[in-house]
C-alpha cells in the first residue's frame, strides 16, 4: 500500500512521455514558394509578360498578282494584262495602345494572383500548423495527466485489495474520467496529424517531408491600401480600363491603304497605270457593339472597386480580431498566474492535512486522493484555456498572410 504523502507526490509529479518532436523544415514563405500550386501561378505570370510582345500588333502586309489576256475579233488586237498590288490593313486609332494597355494589365493581374494565391496558401498552411502545434501542446498536457489519473486509480485498488472500503462510485468515476481522457488524446493526436497532413497537402510536399515551422505576420506590416487582396482588384480595374479602351477603338472605322501597278501590253506598245488605293469600313453595326462593350467594361470597372473596398473592410476585420485574440490570450496568462498559485496554496494545504493525517487526525485517505486529483484537474484545465487562448491568437495571426503587401510575397517564389 503507497503512503498518503508518497501518494500525493506521485500524482502531482509524475511527467508522462512527450510527443514525437517534428523535424525541423524551410522557412514558410520558401516553403510555400515551392509549391506547386504557386509554380503554376508564376508559370502565368510568364505567359502574361510574353504575351505583351504580340500586344499592339500591326496587320501583315498583302500582295495581290493578277494576269489576263484579251482576245479581240478580227478587227480588233490582242491584248496581254497584269497588275500587281501591295495593301497594308491599318489598325484602328487607338487600337495598339489599348491592347498594349491590356496586355500590361493581364500582367498585373497575374502577378497580383500569384501574391493572393501566396498569401491564401500560406495562410492556410500557417492556420493548419497553429491547430497542429495547439493540439500537440494538449496532448502533453494529457499524457503527464493521465498517468496521474491511473495512479489515483491504482491506489483505490491497492486500498480495495487491503480490505479497506473506498467508494466504488469514486473508482467508477476515476475510470471513466480516465476513458474520456484517453479518447481525447487519441482525438487531438488525429486532429495534429490530419492538420499537418493538410499542411503537406497544400505545400505538395511528401508524408515523411518535414514541415516549416509556424510564422505570421505582425501586424504593423498590414497596410490596408497595399494589401495583395486591394491589389487584385486595382488589376481588375487596369484590366476594365483597358478594356473600355479596346471597346471605344473599336468604335473606329478599319481602314488600309494600297499601292497598284497595271502593265496592258499590246503592238502599239505597253502602257502603265499606277494608281493608290484607300478603303474603310463603314462602322454601322461595330459602333452599337462598341458602346455595349464599353457598357460592359463601367460595370466591371464599378465591381472591381466595390471589391478593394470591401478588402478593405476584411483586413480591418482581421486586424481587429488579431487584437482582440492578443488581448484574450494575454488576459489568460496574467490571470492564470493567481489563479496557479492559488492551486499551490491548496496543494499545500492538502500535503499538510496528510502529514497530520499521519499523526492521527486531519483528512481522510480517500477524501484526499480525490481532493489531490481534483486540483490536478483544474491545474490542466487552466493550462489548457492558456493554450486554447494562445492558439486563437496565432491562428488569427496566421489570417494576416492573406493580406500582406504584394512585394513580400512576389519574390517568395525563384527558379
Amino acid at each position: 500500500m503507497i503512503a498518503r504523502p508518497t501518494l500525493l507526490l506521485v500524482l502531482l509529479g509524475l511527467a508522462g512521455p512527450a510527443s514525437a518532436a517534428e523535424p525541423a523544415g524551410p522557412g514558410l514563405l520558401e516553403a510555400v514558394g515551392r509549391a506547386p500550386q504557386l509554380q503554376a501561378a508564376a508559370r502565368r505570370i510568364e505567359a502574361a509578360q510574353a504575351r505583351t510582345g504580340a500586344a499592339g500588333r500591326l496587320a501583315d502586309p498583302e500582295v495581290e498578282a493578277m494576269g489576263s489576256r484579251v482576245n479581240a475579233d478580227a478587227m480588233g488586237e490582242n491584248r496581254d494584262m497584269w497588275e500587281l498590288s501591295v495593301r497594308q490593313p491599318l489598325p484602328k486609332r487607338g487600337e495598339r495602345a489599348a491592347d498594349l494597355a491590356r496586355a500590361t494589365a493581364a500582367v498585373g493581374l497575374a502577378e497580383a494572383d500569384f501574391a493572393l494565391t501566396a498569401g491564401d496558401l500560406a495562410a492556410e498552411v500557417a492556420l493548419a500548423l497553429a491547430e497542429a502545434d495547439g493540439a500537440d501542446a494538449r496532448v502533453a498536457l494529457l499524457e503527464i495527466q493521465i498517468p496521474r489519473l491511473q495512479a489515483a486509480l491504482q491506489s483505490i485498488d491497492a486500498r480495495l485489495a487491503a480490505g479497506l472500503t473506498p467508494q466504488i462510485a469514486d473508482r467508477l468515476a476515476f475510470q471513466n474520467r480516465l476513458a474520456g481522457m484517453q479518447l481525447e488524446l487519441e482525438q487531438l493526436r488525429r486532429l495534429a496529424a490530419d492538420q499537418r497532413a493538410l499542411a503537406r497537402g497544400r505545400l505538395g510536399l511528401a508524408p515523411e517531408a518535414p514541415l516549416p515551422a509556424f510564422a505570421a505576420p505582425e501586424v504593423s506590416e498590414i497596410d490596408a491600401a497595399d494589401a495583395a487582396t486591394v491589389a487584385v482588384a486595382r488589376a481588375r480595374i487596369a484590366e476594365a480600363d483597358a478594356m473600355g479602351k479596346m471597346a471605344r477603338a473599336g468604335a473606329n472605322p478599319m481602314t488600309s491603304v494600297g499601292l497598284r501597278f497595271e502593265r496592258e501590253r499590246s503592238s502599239m506598245g505597253n502602257q502603265d497605270t499606277v494608281g493608290l488605293a484607300v478603303s474603310s469600313e463603314i462602322p454601322w453595326r461595330t459602333r452599337r457593339y462598341a458602346r455595349a462593350e464599353v457598357r460592359a467594361a463601367e460595370a466591371d470597372r464599378a465591381a472591381a472597386t466595390a471589391d478593394a473596398e470591401a478588402a478593405r473592410h476584411r483586413i480591418a476585420a482581421a486586424v481587429s480580431r488579431v487584437a482582440r485574440a492578443e488581448r484574450v490570450a494575454a488576459a489568460a496568462r496574467q490571470l492564470s498566474a493567481g489563479t496557479q498559485a492559488r492551486l499551490d496554496a491548496e496543494h499545500e494545504a492538502l500535503s499538510r492535512s496528510l502529514g497530520a493525517t499521519r499523526h492521527g487526525g486531519g483528512m481522510a485517505g480517500d477524501s484526499a486522493v480525490l481532493h489531490a486529483v481534483d486540483i490536478l484537474d483544474r491545474s490542466t484545465a487552466l493550462q489548457i484555456q492558456i493554450l486554447e487562448a494562445e492558439t486563437s491568437a496565432r491562428t488569427a495571426r496566421a489570417e494576416l498572410w492573406r493580406y500582406l503587401p504584394p512585394r513580400r510575397l512576389l519574390p517568395s517564389v525563384q527558379n
